[in-house]
């Protein structure tokens, strides 16, 4: 959402530009066609994830758009980009469209601040003739929004997907060896392959890779019984051991992973852990702006670091992702559905809050000018304004070190990239 004039932060004026030509128009139509489609046929999962990330931000002016209109305020403009104009169309008196920069998303309704010029017969449906809540409901729609998301991406996580439980002492298969030291290790013969799980050794339970671990030590040249579970179904084999000439230990042959639980759960139980979760990730979201914020030295330094520097993903506590970060991390093609849903929510969580920081000119900046106009207007006093131009260095301010970051970041993941 757009709260601020051209003439404030001369930063719409890109979007509100001249029509262009039809022929300026189609080539821009082809050129994005020709660069997605390229795009697609190389990295389809990243793209995948790109057009997610746009959906998101489609939302989040949806939100706006939806209760600006609800509450009667008159909504302008609806655009997806920035930029010169792709296409657009109008219906009644909002125009919808496509600009060429896919970087945002934004809505324009009539008479964010008293700078704007309004019609006088359109002023009643202007924002600043709304009262407060109103105001204040539609400049907090589109975090709202994106909790809103995450509500439903956590409840098909629990209900459809399963979510993913990263704390069992479960493992699994990552490696069958043919032979160690040149000793032939019996577990390919046996017909083990990687993603089994090992569930017992002669009727004993091995749940715990440790306790796998001492079964098969402790029985050197001896004939097993495994009993193997793959796909959900077990089934037994029989082999003998190999025997260590270092330790005189058995030895099987295989690597272990971690094997990550997934459980589902009726719907009534999947909506309540929806909620638990939403209110964890707000928690969690509030705890990492604060760490990004008192930990910012650290992160310039991160930015600043040469490609290839190992210090520069040294604590990832304190190593934020750009957007294109995250849909590196997003398209990982060893990640399921689990993972992607849960990283969907994740990320409209921080979205949300993020974006209810009280600053213009994010929608929090909004939110507290809103609520200092009302303060201001206690007692019943006469409606009060803020003047948009004493803001104005704050915002600039702002959009400088977004900018930063956002560059930075983006810099930071292509150099240094988070191995997982």
């Amino acid at each position: 959402m757009k709260g601020y004039s051209t003439d404030e932060f001369g930063s719409e004026a890109a979007q509100h530009s001249t029509a262009q030509s039809p022929a300026v128009r189609g080539l821009g139509w082809i050129a994005a066609l020709v660069v997605l489609v390229c795009l697609a046929w190389q990295w389809p999962l990243a793209v995948g994830a790109a057009a997610v990330l746009a959906g998101v931000l489609l939302m989040h002016e949806l939100g706006h758009y939806v209760t600006a209109r609800a509450v009667g305020m008159k909504v302008t403009d609806f655009f997806l980009g920035f930029g010169p104009r792709l296409w657009s169309m109008r219906r009644g008196e909002t125009t919808y469209g496509l600009r060429v920069l896919p970087l945002g998303a934004y809505v324009r309704i009539i008479g964010m601040s008293r700078a704007d010029t309004v019609d006088p017969t359109d002023e009643r449906r202007s924002f600043r003739a709304q009262s407060y809540p109103r105001r204040l409901l539609v400049v907090c729609a589109g975090s709202l929004m994106h909790l809103c998301m995450a509500l439903v991406a956590f409840g098909l996580l629990h209900s459809v997907f399963g979510a993913p439980d990263y704390g069992s002492n479960r493992w699994q298969v990552a490696e069958v060896m043919s032979t160690r030291d040149g000793i032939v290790l019996p577990a390919s013969a046996a017909g083990v392959e990687v993603g089994d799980r090992v569930v017992a050794v002669n009727g004993v339970a091995t749940e715990d890779w440790n306790d796998f671990v001492s079964q098969i030590q402790s029985r050197p040249g001896e004939q097993v019984l495994l009993e193997i579970e793959r796909g959900g179904v077990n089934r037994s084999v029989k082999t003998t051991l190999a025997t260590s000439p270092e330790t005189g230990s058995g030895l099987l042959g295989v690597r272990a992973e971690a094997a990550i639980l997934y459980e589902t759960v009726p719907l009534p139980a999947a909506i309540g852990r929806s909620f638990a979760d939403l209110g964890t990730s707000i928690a969690n979201s509030v705890t990492s702006i604060w760490v990004l914020i008192s930990n910012f030295d650290d992160v310039v330094d991160r930015i600043l670091s040469p490609p290839g520097d190992p210090s520069a993903n040294e604590d990832l506590s304190t190593r934020p992702l750009s957007v294109f970060g995250i849909v590196q991390v997003g398209s990982d093609a060893s990640w399921g559905w689990s993972e992607r849903f849960a990283l969907f929510a994740l990320v409209n969580v921080f979205v949300g809050v993020f974006n209810m920081i009280p600053l213009p000119p994010f929608d929090g900046g909004h939110a507290a000018v809103a609520t200092y106009e009302r303060w201001r207007e206690r007692g019943g006093r006469a409606r009060y304004m803020i003047d948009p131009r004493a803001l104005a260095p704050l915002a600039i301010a702002v959009m400088a070190l977004l900018t930063f970051l956002g560059v930075g970041l983006l810099y930071l993941d292509i150099a240094n990239p988070i191995n997982l």
